[in-house]
């Protein structure tokens, strides 16, 4: 089911017919149904300004970012089919700090960058991703040249991997909850930034920076190997200078004819979404997060209304969720989310997310989150004692004992947990990720299972560890804090 800064967490949604934005807040407004989510606006960072009797620089005062948003950025990626062309769209971002000297620091904090893909020798790649593998990097910047530069290692992800690899699931801990996420096997590269910034840059009232340069990354550790070496040239970026405050955009998907569709999919969906957004903002002393919402696709095929959810299919990857997963363009710039019926029989948490901490990552819910039925259903078959040696017999798809199963409106907080999965968390007990990617035991990343919310806690551990290709600079204000300070 499923960072230090002043935090509000909105969603948002984007109307084919009007690109014009109009404001809504989801975690404010309790009405909002699938017919009549609306875009919202977010407002200007204001820049702090010069101190009296100043050059006009800026005091720099806590985190401060400058941010370049690539449009469009040309690409040339040596594949297993020759050189091919494509577009990165995304952004690169820096720390910027005042030394003790007065001068100058930077880190390299974002790199996030998405392509629609290009051609190899196995199909089409399919959308293509690529983030930093640490939190940040060392930059080296010469005031007197102007010339900025800086090595990284960055996690490179694409489509096609989980066509031919498929899914690594995650652990199942009996009596802790749901295996309720499938990773995606990744390969990482080495980078290297070239640019120019200007001489004796001086951060000031002035909210743009001229930026042009080359990133270059070769392949290092990999999966497939269909992309050797990717070169993305960037010229003409400007560079604002604003505080960290970030946002993630989200495409629900729904079954059925349309809006109009009395039997369409999606009835729990602005609820999960507006829990979600009030979760993710108790980050806000910590890490400003924004999670944006699309208006719903529709998609008119009754035969994914019922998903089969047996641990067999789940495992072996022959359930139709994996069709659907496929039945809709993978969009670059937003994380599908879909909302079936149900799943038969119900599979522990009634949700899942796929290709999780990638620009493909994908939800796949249900309507029965807030209609758990009454009793809990009980029981497993083979497949489940071998998979997971649980205790047949005393055994629910709720990830606890069927006596303290609950049933109704209980999953909340499903969405805020998959999200979590999204952004790269993981469940406490999940020995195969790294510690600073586990989520904190007693938060909304520990597991529940069907017929148990996850907890209504949000840890600083999640938020600062929390991480996508899809997440983009936002200029909203946050606010909120951490329920447990770890």
């Amino acid at each position: 089911m499923h960072l230090r800064m002043i935090f509000v967490l909105t969603v948002v949604a984007i109307s084919a017919a009007s690109p014009v934005w109009a404001q809504k807040s989801v975690a404010d407004n309790p009405t909002l149904s699938p017919a009549n989510l609306k875009n919202i606006n977010i407002p200007d960072i204001k820049l702090q300004k010069p101190t009296e009797g100043s050059t006009g620089s800026i005091a720099l005062q806590g985190e401060q970012y400058l941010v370049a948003d690539l449009k469009d950025a040309n690409a040339i990626i040596a594949t297993d089919a020759g050189e091919k062309e494509t577009l990165f769209n995304g952004e690169i971002a820096f720390q910027a700090a005042i030394g003790q000297k007065g001068e100058l620091t930077l880190r390299l904090k974002r790199f996030n960058l998405v392509s629609k893909g290009v051609a190899t020798k196995q199909g089409s790649s399919g959308v293509i991703g690529l983030d930093l593998s640490d939190p940040e990097y060392k930059v080296t910047y010469d005031p007197r040249k102007g010339t900025i530069s800086s090595d990284f290692q960055a996690t490179l992800h694409y489509s096609l991997i989980d066509k031919v690899k498929g899914f690594i699931p995650g652990q199942y801990v009996q009596g802790k909850g749901e295996a309720d996420v499938f990773y995606s096997y990744t390969e990482s590269m080495k980078g290297s930034l070239h640019g120019s910034l200007p001489e004796n840059l001086q951060l000031s009232e002035k909210e743009t920076y001229p930026l042009q340069g080359e990133v270059r990354l070769e392949l290092d550790n990999p999966v497939l190997g269909s992309m050797r070496l990717i070169t993305i040239s960037f010229r003409d970026l400007f560079m604002r200078l604003t505080r960290p405050s970030e946002r993630l955009t989200v495409q629900p998907i729904f079954i059925g004819h349309g809006p109009d569709d009395p039997a369409a999919t999606g009835g729990d969906y602005p609820t999960l979404i507006r829990r979600a957004a009030e979760m993710w903002s108790r980050c806000g002393t910590v890490r400003c997060l924004n999670i944006l919402t699309n208006d719903p696709i529709y998609l008119d095929d009754d035969s994914y209304r019922v998903l089969d959810g047996s641990c067999e299919a789940m495992v072996d990857q022959t359930s139709n969720v994996f069709d659907l997963l496929d039945a809709v363009p993978d969009d670059p710039a937003a994380i599908e989310i879909f909302v079936v019926e149900r799943w038969d029989p119900l599979m522990d948490g009634c949700g899942a997310t796929f290709s999780s901490g990638t620009a493909s990552a994908k939800i796949v819910s249900s309507d029965q989150q807030l209609d758990v039925p009454c009793p809990a259903p009980c029981g497993c078959d083979a497949y489940d004692r071998m998979y997971r040696g649980v205790d047949c017999n005393n055994f629910c798809p709720c990830g606890t004992s069927c006596a303290g199963a609950g049933c109704g409106d209980v999953n909340y907080y499903h969405l805020a947990h998959e999200l979590g999965h999204v952004l790269d968390m993981y469940h406490p007990w999940d020995t195969g990720k790294p510690l600073a990617k586990r989520g904190s035991w007693g938060s909304v990343m520990e597991g529940s299972g069907f017929c148990l919310d996850n907890p209504n806690a949000q840890s600083a551990k999640n938020c600062r560890g929390a991480s996508n290709p899809l997440l983009s600079s936002s200029r909203s204000v946050c606010s909120g804090s951490p329920d447990i300070a770890d």
